[in-house]
């Protein structure tokens, strides 16, 4: 499918909010493919690189805290090089069980990914989960566990629940991560920074099972392109994405989640409504 400038900013808006935002992306893409007249899926390539700019949101964003981590893990003293090590392992437990979990049911999610009814039900359990999450945060002040004091079961815990968001489109990631996180004792930020920093092994993860199954049985989907255009989008959801981390740390960090919990629960009713 070609695809106009315009789409490609558009879509890389999209991308670039929903994916950290906790709205959910997978169902707000599912949405703009059912609800946007003349909308189709611009093909594989242009979903890679739109992936690519979340991730270099990411990377960008918390760059401090990954060459920090890098470099201890190669540090002298013995107790930086724990650390660094420390977070590396709590990142591949919480991802490698979020495959356990998921890849399972990969075909159930494939096969509900445009449910109105299911996304409907996903979006309210969001809402209900980022309320929750912000009664205990207030509760608990800024208090809790730092990014060195996570223990292995609140990465193990982290991770289980993160699948549940690649199974049920509506759930959302972000939400659902820094809310466990929350609940398992961890101090705001700390959820937060654990739930972005986990983003990137993530989408790493699940960018390489899905596009190299697409290239062993769809090779050509990778060639040509409107690779200019495919790099607006790229770059946009890159930028768009920056923000979003900058604005979701600030809003998770003060327990201001009132916004997104309206939004994700009167959008999940509407839908439930419509598919009724």
């Amino acid at each position: 499918m070609s695809i106009t400038v315009g789409q490609a900013v558009l879509l890389g808006i999209l991308q670039g909010l929903t994916e950290f935002l906790p709205v959910s992306s997978t169902a707000h893409l599912a949405l703009a493919q059912r609800l946007i007249p003349g909308f189709a899926q611009p093909g594989i390539l242009f979903d890679v690189l739109l992936h690519v700019g979340t991730l270099v949101a990411v990377v960008v964003y918390f760059r401090g805290r990954i060459a920090m981590t890098a470099s201890g893990l190669v540090a002298a003293d013995p107790a930086e090089r724990r650390a660094a090590w420390k977070l590396v392992a709590l990142l591949v437990l919480a991802v490698g069980l979020t495959g356990a979990v998921a890849l399972p049911l990969k075909n159930f999610a494939v096969q509900t990914m445009s449910d109105l009814r299911m996304i409907g039900a996903s979006l309210c359990g969001t809402a209900l989960l980022l309320s929750a999450a912000q009664a205990v945060g207030r509760r608990r002040g800024a208090a809790g566990r730092t990014l060195s004091e996570i223990r292995y079961r609140d990465a193990a815990l982290v991770g289980v629940c993160q699948a549940a968001s690649a199974v049920f489109h509506g759930l959302s990631r972000s939400g659902n991560t820094i809310s466990v996180g929350l609940f398992s004792g961890m101090s705001r930020k700390t959820a937060a920074e654990f739930s972005f920093l986990l983003s990137v092994p993530t989408i790493l993860a699940a960018a390489a099972s899905e596009n190299v199954s697409a290239f062993r049985h769809h090779p050509e989907a990778f060639g040509g392109g409107a690779w200019p255009v495919y790099l607006v989008g790229m770059a946009v959801a890159a930028v768009v994405g920056y923000a979003a981390i900058a604005a979701l740390l600030r809003l998770v960090v003060s327990m201001r989640l009132v916004p997104f919990i309206v939004y994700t629960g009167l959008l999940g009713l509407f839908l439930l409504v419509k598919s009724a």
